[in-house]
């Protein structure tokens, strides 16, 4: 299984996660919310699967999938929704293999 992860220096993690808790909750786009609790939330994506992670002083974003061109276009899509979230504290997601 492939995987990337995304570290987000903010001191805001918690109330990302509970933004993208809440947006989740109503399944986008036919999206699964998996578990969630305080500090993760983890969604099925249907050929990924995506965890949140609040940390201190940190969002920490991980992504897995099987195929690697599914995890590419995944990626794409996970970050471009986590920018949207974020954009007034200027996020940027930069993946890195996990």
């Amino acid at each position: 299984m492939a995987a990337l992860e995304a570290r987000l220096g903010t001191a805001r993690a918690d109330r990302y996660l509970a933004q993208l808790t809440s947006h989740m909750s109503h399944g986008p786009g036919g999206l699964t919310v998996l578990s969630t609790s305080a500090d993760e939330l983890v969604v099925d994506l249907g050929t990924a699967t995506w965890s949140v992670r609040a940390a201190p002083q940190e969002l920490v974003l991980r992504l897995e999938a099987e195929d690697a061109a599914e995890l590419e276009q995944q990626s794409a899509r996970v970050a471009h929704r986590v920018e949207q979230i974020a954009r007034r504290d200027g996020l940027q997601v930069v993946w890195q293999p996990a």
